[in-house]
Order: structure tokens, then sequence, then C-alpha cells
């Protein structure tokens, strides 16, 4: 038994060395349906005096946001990002944008509203401890991309995981919000009050954390367990799509979150201790990514 185990572990290490090199030049799959297609209208400013609005962050919250200093990408900046630039207020695009989601508006099935409102309580807070009432709830939530691939997907059974899922949430929020401070986005519902946001915000649209966050966690998932790639890739996508659906995202929020976290995926396996923590984690699913088996 030892043997064997030594065996499988030498050559999970081999194959792990390969896909990091790999990994860090993955590309992003093109964009598809209303994303594609709400791409070809115009981005520019039809009317300077909309295009000054902006979503003003109190000076506390921004310091707040950004005391947590990333844990892996520590020397990385918004530079190595390239995410498209905000679309102006006042463009085509914006406009076209907001017509998709009055006609989805219209659409919106209860089914859709209460599942959409159930994910935007699917977040986790960097500030949770052991100690807290909420620690396993949000701990939970770290898994909510992937939920019904097995009983064993969850932080109990994966702690490694949970642990590292969580480390990650810290890095890109902290980038996710320096975007956000960034373009300073104002929602969709501010433009046209006919748009019937079924969320309150108080903070800028772009990109959309909930949808970024949801892409890194399904493109992680994704090297860990290749087979169920397309339900990763779909559980973000309707985390995204779910932002859109309530009125609080427009569809080029969800586009670039779903850019931004192929390009920070990337350079999280260029990161020497990233790779080593998901060596750990590629080692704790050899053993734990099972369903149990008891006479």
């Amino acid at each position: 038994m030892k043997n064997t185990f030594s065996v499988s572990l030498i050559a999970s290490l081999i194959a792990f060395s390969a896909f990091g090199q790999k990994n860090s030049t993955k590309p992003l799959t093109p964009a598809r349906g209303h994303y594609r297609q709400l791409q070809t209208y115009s981005t520019k400013s039809q009317d300077a005096e909309l295009d000054k609005q902006k979503f003003e962050t109190d000076a506390a919250t921004i310091e707040r946001r950004m005391s947590l200093k990333p844990q892996y990408l520590t020397g990385v900046t918004l530079k190595d990002f390239q995410i498209p630039e905000v679309p102006a207020n006042s463009s085509e695009l914006t406009r076209a944008e907001i017509n998709y989601l009055l006609e989805l508006q219209k659409q919106r099935t209860p089914e859709d509203i209460r599942s959409s409102l159930y994910m935007a309580n699917i977040w986790y807070s960097l500030r949770v401890t052991p100690a807290d009432s909420t620690y396993r709830g949000f701990r939970k939530n770290l898994f909510h991309i992937g939920r019904s691939i097995g009983t064993w997907f969850n932080p109990d059974d994966l702690p490694l995981t949970a642990d590292l899922m969580a480390k990650v949430w810290r890095d890109a929020s902290f980038f996710i919000w320096s975007l956000k401070f960034k373009y300073a986005r104002i929602r969709p519902y501010v433009i046209d009050k006919n748009v019937k946001n079924l969320e309150d915000t108080d903070w800028a649209a772009y990109p959309s954390g909930h949808a970024a966050n949801s892409y890194i966690n399904a493109y992680l998932y994704q090297e860990l367990a290749p087979e169920f790639t397309d339900i990763f890739i779909k559980d973000a996508y309707d985390m995204a799509h779910s932002r859109e659906i309530i009125g609080v995202h427009y569809p080029s929020d969800s586009e670039a979150s779903r850019i931004f976290a192929r390009q920070f995926v990337n350079k999280l396996f260029e990161n020497e201790q990233f790779k080593k923590d998901f060596l750990k984690v590629k080692e704790e699913w050899a053993l734990k990514a099972k369903e149990k088996f008891q006479r």
C-alpha cells in the first residue's frame, strides 16, 4: 500500500509540474450568447454630462476594503490585468445592455427571483473567524460552485481546500475592489429608473464581485476535477446571470469579471507559494474526493 501511494504521489507531482507551466497561459474561452452579441455596440460617449456620473465611495470605506492585502499575489498590480475599459454611461452599449435588462425583467419568474436572491447571499467574509457563529456558513459558501458533484465536496471533508479558497478570495477581493474604485461605474437603475432592482447595493458595479469570485472558483476547481468542468462553469455562469436578473449588473460587468477571473487564476499558477499549497489540495482530493462506503 505504501509503495502504491508513493508511486501515485510521484506521478501527481510530475503531472502538477507540467500542469502549472501550461496553466500560466491558459486562454479565455470566447464570449457567447448575449455577452458576445452586445459587444457589437459602441462603448464611446454620446453625452458628456451623463458620463460624469460616477459612484462615490467614501475614503474610510476604501481604506477598509484595501487594508487586507493579497497573500499570494503580493507583487502583482492592477496593471497586470487587462479588462475592457468600462463603457460610457451614454454609450450605445450601455443603452443596449439596459434594454436587455428591461426585457429580462419582463421575463423573470418567481423562481428566477428566488434563486437569484439566494445567490446574492453567496459570498465570503474575509474577517470571519472560527469563533464566529457564521463561520461554517461562510466556509460552505466557498463550495457553492460545484456543489452538486459529490457529498464529499464540502469544507469539513476538504479543509485544506477551504483554507486555500479563503486565501484566494482575499487576493481576489483586493483586486476586485481596486477595479470597482477605479471605474466607479453607476448601476443600471441609476441611469434608467425603469430597471427595478431587487437588491440594494452601496458599491460600484464594474466588475461584478459575485461573478468574478464564482469564475475564479470554477477555474480552480476545474483543475482539480476536469471531468466536472461543464458543471463548474455553468454554476459560475448562473451566478453572473443572477446579478443581471435582479437588475444590479450590466452584462459587461459579468463579462469583465470572467475576463479578470481567467487572468487572475493564471497569475496564481505563476506563484510558487500558491502552487505548493495547491499541490497539498490535490493530495487531499486524491484521498478524500470520493463517496464513503461502509458495510
